[in-house]
């Protein structure tokens, strides 16, 4: 049973290194299956980013998938969040015009904008889905506060999303700070 109806574009931005492609399985077909569940009116576009590109030309021409070639991890996590910034630029209202952005890749532990950022998408006005490895460790890694978030194996098998308050529970244990609100830089001649 679908939580919400969402009649919106979607856009997948799906590491691969992360979270590789099960042999026999296309992103387009788990991606649409765990959507279709929820609710979602489907109508994605598929970045999908990686060292190298895990699709033949057949494949890229019939999923309409764009492949964006980052061999760290670094880079690659920056291009999505650019891509993503792109796309929220180019989006004029996603109160009216529904814009759903699904990430599928892992936050690196150092310090980062990354839960931030998604958050500040949420709030304005954009559905943001998160995929989250089966291993997460909320203690080491912030979580954004999101709108729907699944387990990398739940995903694959077509389950549900984590429950609305165990992912609360994962979000209150997260790290608090983050890059800029280092308590460290207390000095008083700072403008």
């Amino acid at each position: 049973m679908a939580t919400y109806i969402a009649y919106c574009n979607t856009s997948v931005f799906w590491d691969v290194n992360d979270f590789p492609v099960p042999e026999g399985r296309a992103i387009r077909e788990i991606v649409e299956s765990a959507l279709e569940k929820q609710g979602y009116n489907w109508d994605p576009s598929i970045t999908v980013y990686g060292d190298k590109d895990p699709f033949s030309p057949e494949e890229i021409a019939e999923g309409q998938f764009t492949f964006v070639e980052r061999s760290d991890k670094f880079w690659r996590l920056h291009k999505m969040l650019v891509d993503i910034g792109l796309l929220a630029v180019d989006t004029l209202n996603p109160y009216v015009n529904p814009e759903a952005v699904m990430l599928v890749a892992e936050n690196i532990k150092e310090n980062t904008q990354f839960a931030e950022y998604l958050e500040r998408l949420g709030f304005s006005g954009f559905k943001v889905l998160l995929v989250l490895p089966d291993s997460f460790n909320a203690e080491e890694v912030p979580v954004p506060d999101v709108k729907l978030a699944w387990r990398w194996t739940d995903l694959l098998e077509n389950g549900d999303p984590i429950p609305s308050l165990e992912y609360e529970g994962l979000v209150n244990q997260r790290q608090h700070r983050f890059v800029g609100s280092d308590d460290e830089d207390d000095d008083e001649d700072d403008c």
